[in-house]
Parts: C-alpha cells; sequence; structure tokens
C-alpha cells in the first residue's frame, strides 16, 4: 500500500534522515513541512518528495493545511512530529513572552493542530502518529522549562489522542542523544548540567541520525 509520510522539521538532523531513509522506498511519498530545503533536497523528484515551506513559529500552519488536504487520497498516513524548539536555555526568571510564543507554536500548537486536521479528515485511512518526545519530558533540567514542559505536553496529547482514537496508531518515541545541530546548541549553552551533555560527544555516545531514523521506521514499521 501506498504510504504519504508527513514530517516536521524535514530539513536537517533526525527530520533530514528520515527524508534519506524514506527516499529509498518504492511506495513511500514524502512531505516536508519545514522552513527550508537541504542541498539534496532541491533535487529531488516531485513523484517522491513534496516541500511545503511552512515557519511553524509563524503560525503559518492553516496554509499548509490546506495544500495537505490537495495531496492525501486514501492512502497509508504517517505524521512524523519531529520539529522543536529547545532555546532559549534560561532560568524561568527570564524567559519573555516571545520565547513562550514561539516555543507554544513550535513544539506544541502545530502538533495539536496538524493532529486534529488529520483526525477529522482522513479518519478512514490508517494514520500513524509519531511524537519524537525527549527524556525532558519526564526529567526536569535547570533553564529547560519550556522546552521540558513542551515536551511532556505532548507526550500527554498523545496519549488522550490514543484513548479517543483507538483505530489510528499513536507513538511517543525518545529518541536519545544524537550528533545533531540541536546538541552542539546545549553544548554551547550555559546551565547547570551543561559539563553532562559535553561529555556525550568527548566520549562517543553520540547516536548517528540515519540509525536512529531507521530504528524508528522499523518501530512503527515503514521499514523491516
Amino acid at each position: 500500500m501506498k504510504k504519504t509520510v508527513i514530517i516536521t522539521g524535514a530539513n536537517r538532523g533526525l527530520g533530514k534522515a528520515f527524508v534519506d531513509v524514506l527516499m529509498t522506498i518504492d511506495d513511500c511519498f514524502i512531505i516536508s513541512l519545514s522552513r527550508s530545503v537541504s542541498k539534496d533536497q532541491e533535487e529531488f523528484s516531485s513523484k517522491k518528495f513534496q516541500f511545503i515551506k511552512t515557519v511553524l513559529s509563524k503560525n503559518d500552519i492553516q496554509n499548509s493545511l490546506k495544500m495537505l488536504k490537495n495531496t492525501i487520497s486514501n492512502e497509508a498516513i504517517y505524521f512524523i512530529n519531529n520539529a522543536s524548539l529547545i532555546e532559549p536555555i534560561i532560568k524561568i526568571e527570564d524567559i519573555d513572552e516571545a520565547s513562550i510564543d514561539d516555543i507554544l507554536s513550535v513544539n506544541i500548537k502545530s502538533t495539536m493542530l496538524i493532529t486534529s486536521f488529520l483526525l477529522k479528515n482522513y479518519d478512514s485511512n490508517q494514520v500513524t502518529f509519531v511524537n519524537i518526545s525527549s527524556g525532558a519530558a519526564n526529567r526536569p533540567i535547570s533553564n529547560w522549562s519550556l522546552y521540558c514542559s513542551s515536551k511532556a505536553c505532548i507526550e500527554m496529547f498523545f496519549k488522550v489522542a490514543e484513548t479517543e482514537y483507538q483505530q489510528h496508531r499513536f507513538f511517543n518515541i525518545n529518541p536519545g542523544v544524537m550528533d545533531t545541530n540541536m546538541q552542539k546548541s546545549i553544548r554551547e549553552s550555559d546551565f547547570p548540567d551543561v559539563e553532562n551533555f559535553k561529555s556525550f560527544q568527548k566520549e562517543g555516545k553520540l547516536k548517528n541520525p540515519i540509525d536512529v531514523a531507521k530504528d524508528i521506521l522499523k518501530t512503527i514499521q515503514i521499514i523491516e
């Protein structure tokens, strides 16, 4: 059966790794909801890959949803909620309204709206929802209040969705620490636990995003 895979934040890191793996699978069509494409994605065939420019922090998801409605029909659908912001990494007393709005838009609001849209319009399809979560959803980390709380929020949102829509599949998956720009940003930040994150790189404990992408795609049964 044909599979349409919708990925947020597909232009780099784990999101790009998902795309790279899925491009090798014959029956997959990939839709990237991202602010840009990588250089190699610019050359991808429109028969396999569609880029819908989406700046999640600017609350422009509704235009992207309209385009999705013109693309998806009765195939199996996979939504991989990958995009997220971790910055600013600051103490709670230093948080400003703009930072809260950005985190809410990218990490929470866009995910809720995409999920709601798919459930409302494609209830008769086979739909799989995948939330790329984090250990931070269940562990308080100083200066990470925005990230930790937003990750916890979407984990619970998916758990509630699973109780309401038992005909569909919902996954909360913690990919672990990976060698991505987000980890680089973490290492360059100032917070009490930063040395622990620096040690992941020094000790070679950062996972390759391609390996993580393959493991997750096996878990949700897109690949064997």
